[in-house]
């Protein structure tokens, strides 16, 4: 097992279990509805959820399709995921253990195979959506955050992000995120941003930041906020005596 997997593994050993917090943006409903805006369901649809983690969007998918494959790397977000379906009494969503750049699936085997939040995690996803692709006969989604076009706060974005939780590899900017979908010639039909307001507090508290790294990054928000330049690539702000930041969602839908 590679050194990237090894550390998805442990991270979301930690993480697991905080998935259920609805009171997380990635559980927030309108958030989740917008998510699916656009995206082509029916009865008749197997969809492919891939890194899945607890299938927070199988979930939302599945009563709108057949059925949902949520294909996952860890055992612990799968098994978080298997206790909450039970709970909801859902029967139409199975979990699959492996790899997302050597899928254990057969070609056009889904009508839809959709990814969100985990691209950031991958050490190759242009790998990745090409098996994305290859299994898939006709909606192929992607939903992550990006990190700012600005190369410097690109970067700067991306080192704070991995602090915070060293499974993370890169958020993509915008232009290479789309890039991605042009280079293995997947047409797109729709295109989209969306700027969401992040607790910092619940940010680290999700991926159980070690306390030094955690306090090294609110030193460098409050430096960024006291003096006005931008230095982290987070926009930070403050709501309500809240420390916040600002993380931009995108959303790419193409088909085959």
């Amino acid at each position: 097992m590679s050194h990237q997997e090894n550390l998805i593994r442990e991270q979301f050993k930690k993480q697991a279990k905080g998935f259920a917090d609805n009171s997380l943006t990635m559980n927030n409903q309108s958030y989740i509805k917008w998510m699916l805006d656009g995206l082509i369901m029916s009865s008749e649809i197997n969809a492919l959820d891939v890194a899945a983690g607890t299938g927070i969007l199988s979930r939302a998918i599945s009563p709108f399709v057949d059925n949902v494959t949520s294909m996952d790397l860890s055992e612990d977000m799968i098994n978080e995921g298997d206790r909450i379906n039970k709970s909801l009494g859902l029967t139409n969503i199975r979990y699959v253990r492996g790899n997302v750049e050597n899928m254990p699936f057969q070609e056009n085997q889904f009508e839809i195979v959709i990814s969100r939040f985990a691209f950031h995690h991958f050490n190759n996803p242009r790998k990745v959506l090409k098996e994305m692709s290859r299994v898939s006969h006709k909606i192929i989604a992607v939903i992550d955050m990006i990190s700012p076009d600005d190369n410097y706060l690109s970067e700067q974005y991306n080192h704070y992000e991995k602090l915070r939780d060293p499974s993370h590899t890169k958020a993509l900017k915008q232009s290479e995120l789309l890039s991605l979908f042009s280079d293995l010639n997947i047409q797109t039909y729709s295109i989209e941003t969306l700027d969401v307001p992040v607790s910092v507090i619940k940010w680290m508290e999700l991926t159980k930041t070690n306390e030094h790294d955690a306090s090294y990054i609110k030193d460098q928000i409050n430096e960024e906020l006291d003096t006005g330049k931008q230095l982290t690539g987070l926009f930070p702000f403050i709501s309500n005596d809240h420390l916040m930041f600002k993380q931009t969602w995108m959303k790419v839908y193409g088909i085959l």
